[in-house]
C-alpha cells in the first residue's frame, strides 16, 4: 500500500510540471532520432531530395510542379544546406521537425481533451511512436507534415472556444503550410473542418471563409502542378474496375500501417486494438455526449485518410506507409484519450499499458525502425556513380543525370573540384519533354566540350529518345554499363572543321568515302571526327571502328565503337549504302601542356579476335591528318 501511494504521488507531482515533462519527451525524441542516424546509406528518395534542393530556386519550383510532392520541404532543405550536406546534417532537418512536434502534441492533446494527462500521453506518443521515428530520420517531407497539422488543429480548437481573426489567420497559414508540404495532408484538413462544423455549426460561415482563404492560397500551386495532379488522379480513378472492392482490399494493409507492427509479432496489433477499444469504451460510458463527441476529431481525420489512402493504393498496387504520417498524429490523440480513460478507471492501468506496448514494439523500435527496409530491400550502392565519374570525368566536364535520385547521391559526395552536374530527366517519376531537355543541353554546350550522361536503365523506355538525340547531334566518346546504369561520354566539337573526300579501301570491300575532323585542340582537349563509310558487298562480320589520336608512338586518346553509335553494325550494311559514323575523343587532362602535333588514325577491327582489318595497300590504319595541340591547356 505504501509503495502504491508513493508511485501515485510521484505521478501526480510529475504531471503538475508539464514543461519539465514535455522537455523530457523532447529529449527522448531527439535521442531516438539521432540514434544510428547516419548508418543507413542515402535511399533513392533521399538522393532525390538532396538533388532537388540543390537546384536554383526557379528550377526547384518547376521540378516540384512535375514531382509527386509540393515544394515547401525542399525549399526549407535548400536553406538548410547552408549548414552542409553530410548525411548527419541533411537528416537533422527531419530530426528537428520531429522533436518540435512533441510540445505541439502536448498542447493540442490538452486543448482538445481538456485534460493535461491526455496532452502528456500524446507528447510521449509523438516522441516514441515507431512510424514517426522511422520517417523523422529520412530526408523527406514526411517529418515536416505533423507540425502544420498540429498547429492548424490548435487554432481550430481555440476558435471553437472563442472565435477570433487571429485564430482564423493561424488556421489559414497552418493549413497552407501542410498542403504545400505533403498532398496527403488534405484528408486530415478536410476531416478537421468536418469536425469543427459538427462541434460548432454556428461557426459554419467562419469556417467557410477560412476554407476559401486556404483554397485561394493553394490555387496558384494547383494551377502550376495541374498536369501532374490530373495524371495522378486519373491513374487512381482507372486503377480498378470496382473501386469499392479495390479500396476494401487495401484497408487491411493501411490499418496495419497505422499499427506499424512491422518487425514484431502479430499480438502487438491485437494489444494495440484492445487498449484503444477498451479505453474508448470506458471513456464513452463515463462521459456525456458532448465529451464523447471529441472522438470525432481522430475519427474524421484518421478515418478519411485511411479510406483515401487505401483508394489511392489501387493505382500502384502497393500501399505506402509513409502516406499515413499526417493521419498518425490523430491516431496518437485517440490512443492518448483511450489510455487516459483507462488511468481514470484505475491509475496502474496506464503504466501497465505502457509497459505492454514497449514490450510489443521493442523489436520494431530497436531494429526495424533503424534498418529502414520499408522502401528498399534490394542491395544498392549510392557511391557507385561518384566513384565511376571521378575516375573518368575531368573537373571541367559536365554530367547529366536522367533521374534526380542518382544526382543526389553524387552531390552528397561531390567535392569542390569534382565535375558539376545538371539533369535531363527521362525516368520516373519525371519524364521531361525532349525539346525542354535539348534546350538545357544546348545552353551548356558553349561552355562545356566534354559531356557525360548517367542513364539509369540505359536506353530502355523513355531513355531511348534521349540517347537517339545525343547520338545524332553530339559525338560519342565512350560508353559503359555498370550494373543498371549506362555511362555515356559525348564530345561537343569546336566550330572549326577540316576534312576531305577519301577513297581508302579495305580488303573486304569496305571503303572510307569521306572524313571531317576538328584540326586543333583547345583547352578542353576535345576532338571530333565524322566518317562516311560504304561497302561494295555484304559484310558478314561485325567490325568495330577505332579512332586514335597518337603522338607517333602511342595513342593519347581513342574511341572504339560499332558504327553509327552502335546502331549500324557492319553486317547490316547494304552494297552502295552510305553510313554516317561519329566519334569523339577526350585527350586526358594530365597530358603534357607543351605544344605538339598529333596524328589522327582510323581503322576497323574484329572485336572477337582483336585483329585489325587490312587496307588494300597493306596497312592496318588510315592516317587522316595532323591535329595541333594548344600549349595553354590547364
Amino acid at each position: 500500500m505504501r509503495i502504491r501511494n508513493g508511485v501515485s504521488k510521484i505521478w501526480q507531482e510529475t504531471t503538475r510540471q508539464p514543461l519539465l515533462m514535455v522537455a523530457f519527451w523532447m529529449a527522448v525524441a531527439l535521442a531516438l532520432r539521432l540514434h544510428r542516424l547516419t548508418e543507413p546509406v542515402l535511399r533513392w528518395d533521399e538522393g532525390w531530395s538532396l538533388a532537388h534542393a540543390s537546384l536554383p530556386w526557379r528550377e526547384l519550383w518547376q521540378v516540384a510542379a512535375a514531382e509527386w510532392h509540393p515544394p515547401l520541404y525542399v525549399a526549407l532543405l535548400k536553406l538548410w544546406l547552408a549548414l552542409g550536406k553530410s548525411t548527419l546534417i541533411l537528416r537533422s532537418l527531419s530530426v528537428v521537425s520531429g522533436a518540435l512536434a512533441v510540445p505541439l502534441f502536448y498542447i493540442v492533446g490538452q486543448k482538445w481533451s481538456g485534460r493535461p494527462r491526455v496532452g502528456m500521453i500524446a507528447a510521449a506518443f509523438g516522441a516514441v511512436w515507431p512510424l514517426l521515428v522511422y520517417y523523422e530520420q529520412v530526408i523527406r517531407m514526411y517529418a515536416l507534415a505533423p507540425l502544420p497539422l498540429l498547429a492548424a488543429t490548435w487554432f481550430m480548437l481555440r476558435n471553437e472556444e472563442r472565435p477570433d481573426w487571429r485564430n482564423d489567420l493561424g488556421i489559414v497559414i497552418s493549413a497552407l503550410a501542410g498542403l504545400y508540404t505533403f498532398y496527403h495532408t488534405v484528408w486530415v484538413l478536410l476531416g478537421l473542418w468536418a469536425y469543427a462544423v459538427w462541434r460548432r455549426p454556428r461557426l459554419l460561415p467562419r469556417l467557410v471563409g477560412t476554407g476559401l482563404a486556404v483554397a485561394a492560397g493553394y490555387l496558384p500551386w494547383l494551377w502550376l502542378a495541374q498536369g501532374t495532379l490530373q495524371s495522378r488522379l486519373s491513374t487512381g480513378m482507372t486503377a480498378s474496375s470496382d473501386p469499392i472492392s479495390g479500396t476494401l482490399a487495401f484497408l487491411w494493409p493501411t490499418l496495419r500501417g497505422f499499427a506499424f507492427t512491422y518487425g514484431t509479432s502479430a499480438w502487438a496489433a491485437l494489444l494495440l486494438a484492445a487498449l484503444l477499444v477498451t479505453g474508448v469504451v470506458c471513456g464513452v460510458i463515463r462521459s456525456d455526449r458532448r465529451e464523447s463527441e471529441k472522438l470525432l476529431l481522430p475519427l474524421f481525420t484518421a478515418g478519411l485518410s485511411l479510406v483515401a489512402i487505401a483508394y489511392g493504393a489501387q493505382a500502384s498496387r502497393w500501399f505506402q506507409v509513409r502516406h499515413l504520417v499526417p493521419a498518425t498524429v490523430f491516431f496518437g490523440l485517440a490512443l492518448a484519450w483511450a489510455l487516459d480513460r483507462l488511468a481514470a478507471r484505475w491509475w496502474p492501468l496506464l503504466p501497465a499499458a505502457a509497459l505492454l506496448l514497449v514490450a510489443a514494439y521493442w523489436p520494431t523500435s530497436t531494429r526495424f525502425v533503424y534498418e529502414k527496409t520499408l522502401e528498399v530491400v534490394d542491395p544498392f550502392d549510392p557511391t557507385a556513380d561518384y566513384r565511376y565519374l571521378t575516375a573518368h570525368a575531368g573537373s571541367d566536364d559536365l554530367i547529366f543525370f536522367n533521374v534526380l535520385a542518382k544526382a543526389g547521391w553524387y552531390e552528397n559526395m561531390r567535392q569542390a573540384d569534382d565535375p558539376v552536374w545538371r539533369y535531363a530527366m527521362r525516368w520516373e517519376p519525371i519524364i521531361e519533354p525532349m525539346p525542354q531537355i535539348i534546350r538545357r543541353i544546348e545552353e551548356h554546350t558553349a561552355r562545356y566540350r566534354r559531356l557525360w550522361f548517367v542513364l539509369y536503365q540505359g536506353s530502355f523506355g523513355p531513355n531511348a529518345a534521349l540517347k537517339s538525340w545525343l547520338d545524332e547531334n553530339l559525338y560519342p566518346a565512350g560508353g559503359e554499363w555498370q550494373g543498371d546504369t549506362l555511362y555515356l561520354a559525348y564530345a561537343v566539337p569546336p566550330a572549326v572543321w577540316t576534312g576531305a573526300t577519301r577513297d581508302d579501301r579495305f580488303v573486304n570491300g569496305i571503303r572510307l568515302k569521306s572524313a571531317q575532323w576538328t584540326p586543333a585542340l583547345d583547352a578542353s582537349g576535345v576532338c571530333a571526327v565524322s566518317l562516311t563509310w560504304e561497302t561494295e558487298q555484304p559484310i558478314p562480320t561485325g567490325y568495330k571502328v577505332f579512332v586514335h589520336l597518337t603522338d607517333g608512338q602511342r595513342p593519347l586518346a581513342q574511341h572504339d565503337g560499332v558504327p553509327g553509335a552502335e546502331a549500324r553494325p557492319t553486317f547490316t550494311w547494304q552494297s552502295g549504302e552510305e553510313v554516317s559514323d561519329r566519334h569523339g575523343l577526350f585527350l586526358p587532362m594530365d597530358t603534357p601542356t607543351k605544344a605538339m602535333s598529333l596524328t589522327l588514325q582510323v581503322g576497323l577491327y574484329d572485336p572477337e579476335t582483336g585483329q585489325r582489318l587490312l587496307l588494300r595497300n597493306g596497312r592496318d590504319a588510315i592516317e587522316l591528318g595532323a591535329i595541333q595541340m594548344a600549349d595553354d591547356r590547364s
